[in-house]
């Protein structure tokens, strides 16, 4: 039961590598120019995406509203 529970596990979570791989795509792809500060800040903070700044100055509660 243990080995099957193993092995379940490591079919169904991605790796680290598979991570890294994804984490680098999706920077380029949303980041363009700054994809380098957006990868290192996933690789740093387990996949979390770098917060942005609101270009515009607008209230983020107004949003939709304005």
């Amino acid at each position: 039961m243990k080995k099957l529970l193993k092995t379940l596990v490591q079919v169904l979570t991605a790796s680290s590598k598979d991570a890294a791989a994804d984490y680098l795509i999706w920077a380029k792809t949303e980041y363009k120019n700054d994809w380098q500060f957006a990868y290192q800040h996933m690789l740093d903070n387990r996949g979390q995406a770098p917060k942005r700044k609101n270009v515009h100055n607008q209230n983020d509660n107004l949003k939709g509203w304005v």
